[in-house]
């Protein structure tokens, strides 16, 4: 468990790498792309949930209240939950949308980032590798997306358990979006150096605390308005890819022993 925390922390500690390294070497310009689709995506959920969340909270006033608690005051408070609801689905879910329709551009930015870092990408470009790559990375995240349902639910059951469960019940939904987000964010590199999905799966599980270290910043980062959703994926990404570089060669001595 110590070691879990020390790799946490250490994971948290390679954003301070990122925002270094996008000074030192002037690498603003790579930032520009996928944080103004980051934003635009956002905002382009917060403007059709305010839409849907209306409708929705309508209809369940309308169906679903009882006549004799029916009023503005109820449809103020059904709406406001509804909004609200749409606003965790559209949280829980930006990580995976973003890493499977951002990840050419996003993949691009780590193997720049990889280049000023080494001299040289790790990748070659070939296109019976990237239908490969294409159906490692649906592999992978339709994995994850299971996965993070799964353990969401129960997760967000715990809220019921009085006194200490709303609080235990954040800190574990925290920890499952950090965890894959993280994953994510490692993988850019770990597909580019070609490592199979069991390979994957292997690192991320002998690397927990160091995936969900990087995911917790990437998650805080979206609790800042505009800045944060403009920044995340960028920041993240980076962070990611010298956590991947750093750590990849002390991992593939075990690899094989890992997946097995």
């Amino acid at each position: 468990m110590n070691h879990f925390f020390r790799s946490f922390f250490t994971g948290l500690g390679y954003y301070s790498k990122a925002h270094h390294f996008i000074f030192k070497q002037r690498f603003w310009p790579y930032l520009m792309l996928p944080g103004f689709l980051s934003l635009s995506y956002i905002l382009i959920l917060i403007f059709l949930g305010t839409f849907l969340a209306e409708d929705f909270s309508s209809y369940i006033n309308a169906n679903f209240i009882p006549d004799a608690i029916k009023g503005q005051a109820t449809l103020f408070i059904v709406a406001i939950l509804t909004w609200l609801l749409f606003l965790i689905l559209a949280y829980m879910t930006y990580k995976h949308v973003v890493l499977i329709l951002f990840a050419p551009i996003l993949g691009f930015v780590s193997e720049k980032a990889e280049e000023k870092l080494f001299g040289k990408s790790s990748s070659e470009f070939s296109v019976r590798q990237m239908s490969k790559d294409i159906f490692r990375s649906l592999h992978i995240n339709l994995r994850n997306i299971f996965r993070t349902i799964l353990l969401t639910i129960p997760a967000w059951a715990v809220v019921f358990v009085p006194l200490a469960g709303p609080i235990v019940s954040t800190f574990l939904l925290f920890m499952i979006q950090a965890y894959y987000s993280g994953f994510g964010l490692l993988d850019i590199v770990l597909e580019r150096r070609r490592y199979s999905a069991p390979e994957s799966f292997a690192f991320m599980k002998a690397n927990r605390g160091l995936a969900s270290g990087l995911g917790a910043g990437f998650t805080l980062m979206l609790l800042i308005p505009f800045i944060g959703w403009f920044a995340a994926p960028s920041y993240g990404t980076i962070a990611g890819t010298i956590a991947a570089l750093e750590n990849t060669d002390n991992f593939s001595d075990s690899a094989d022993k890992a997946v097995a």
